[in-house]
């Protein structure tokens, strides 16, 4: 261990520049599961904060609420009806834009309190689809289709389904808006409990993953991901291998002179752990760093949990690839390494 350890004093230099690319990689894999947790969490985020075990939709909807339509006289007891649809606003300067409608009773159990203060006609939106847009309390916008007329009056926090803003309205004004289209339907019962109905049920977890996009969207981030652990660890074993190779006639001086080969491979180990560390700590400290600073608009979310998560897997692959020059330095024989070796 010391003579691993004095070794990363005496070729600091080297080790140095080995840590920088090890850093910036591992800031780039912690990066882009920030990124990867912040879309997931922006894509559901609206289902994700009501507090409810289970979902029941129509048994063809697959999942998804947009494509379920349920007939209130099936509702199961202890449940409450939710609406969800899509709409396309238009402001009153003309421009246009989709967002998604979930409805609730006034008296909602699960949906947002301020729900309870609503008149028909009125609604909440999502706080950043409010900062992005211009749009603020007493403006009003109108659907696209029915041309009915809604007034906000209030915002929801972290309010958004399939990336796209939500809007949240009451029953009675769900229903004003449904006669105009000539349906008259909701879209899913939710409970806090589990629903005793003939219905297909859903967690709340699988109705996220459910999410149009969602799992598209994340197998690419999870690919990007593994991709990048497996070459920051490919450069890990590179380096190392490469390095104790230029240092055979040295070690194998130290063989000749009873040094054991697990002590000298202990001191390898040592150097690849302290790196690899290292690394990760300044990578964790940064991507924390820059989270703090990144605007709010955009979908990046810090996880500790995933986060040392990657970092253990870093930390795991970069040893396994450190103990691959071992076998080189096990086979070494101290004459031949003296005596001028050159592979």
């Amino acid at each position: 261990m010391k003579m691993g350890w004095r070794e990363l004093i005496r070729m600091r230099q080297r080790f140095f520049l080995m840590a920088v690319v090890t850093t910036l990689i591992v800031l780039l894999i912690l990066m882009i599961s920030g990124l990867a947790d912040g879309l997931a969490y922006d894509n559901g985020a609206v289902v994700r904060n009501l507090p409810i075990e289970q979902v029941a939709l129509s048994k063809d909807a697959e999942g998804q609420l947009t494509r379920s339509f349920l007939d209130r006289t099936d509702q199961p007891a202890a449940t409450e009806a939710l609406g969800v649809q899509n709409m396309v606003l238009e402001k009153k300067n003309g421009t246009k834009e989709d967002v998604t409608v979930f409805a609730s009773p006034g008296d909602t159990r699960y949906g947002p309190r301020q729900l309870a203060e609503l008149k028909d006609g009125q609604v909440l939106v999502d706080t950043q689809y409010a900062k992005q847009n211009g749009t603020k309390v007493g403006d009003s916008v109108t659907d696209f289709r029915t041309k009915q007329t809604f007034e906000i009056v209030g915002t929801v926090k972290d309010g958004r389904y399939s990336h796209a803003p939500v809007v949240w309205m009451t029953l009675s004004t769900w229903d004003d808006w449904q006669k105009k289209m000539d349906s008259r339907y909701v879209s899913a019962f939710i409970s806090g409990e589990p629903i005793e109905t003939t219905l297909a049920t859903y967690t709340k977890q699988q109705i996220v993953e459910q999410v149009p996009g969602y799992a598209a969207e994340q197998n690419s981030f999870q690919m990007m991901r593994l991709a990048l652990i497996v070459i920051g660890s490919l450069i890990l074993t590179a380096f190392f291998y490469i390095l104790t190779m230029q240092k055979m006639k040295q070690l194998g001086i130290l063989k000749a002179i009873g040094i054991r080969t697990r002590t000298i491979g202990q001191g390898l180990v040592l150097q690849v752990f302290l790196l690899t560390i290292v690394s990760f700590s300044v990578s964790l400290l940064a991507t924390w760093t820059i989270g703090q600073f990144l605007p709010d608009d955009l979908p990046f979310r810090f996880e500790w949990t995933t986060s040392l998560l990657y970092g253990g897997l870093i930390i795991v692959t970069a040893l396994l690839g450190g103990l691959i020059p071992l076998r080189a330095l096990k086979k070494l024989e101290p004459a031949d390494a003296m005596g001028g070796m050159t592979g």
